[in-house]
């Protein structure tokens, strides 16, 4: 599939990525991996403009009634919702929990595969 497309620039200085600030034209896959990283580290209420945008994964991984599959669905539905170039390609999704013994904590594990790209968040 060939898009042409144009987005602003949403990396930051640090990201393994970061080029100067610009408008980007590249491919959609790309495009959508900034869209999926952006709903991944905003919690809901945080953008001004729309207060449902957001993953809210810190409040969610300490939620102690709620499953991976819950979570899970609530990121599709943000990608539906905020990634819409998504529409037309496939994607897998898939959310699991680990106990880390020795921090005392648990770690959510989020993979997202597109293509041939395959991107891993883990949430502390």
């Amino acid at each position: 599939m060939s898009i042409n497309f144009t987005d602003f620039y949403i990396k930051y200085e640090g990201h393994p990525n970061f080029t100067d600030k610009e408008l980007i034209e590249d491919e959609v896959i790309k495009v959508v991996i900034q869209k999926y990283e952006m709903i991944l580290f905003t919690n809901k209420g945080e953008l001004f403009c729309d207060s449902n945008f957001g993953g809210d994964l810190s409040i969610l991984l300490h939620e102690t009634k709620l499953s991976a599959n819950s979570i899970e669905a609530e990121l599709k539905s943000q990608i539906s919702t905020y990634i819409t170039e998504l529409n037309d390609i496939d994607y897998s999704l898939k959310v699991e929990f680990y106990e880390d013994g020795e921090r005392y904590q648990e770690i959510m594990v989020i993979g997202f595969k597109i293509k041939d790209y395959e991107v891993y968040a883990r949430v502390f």
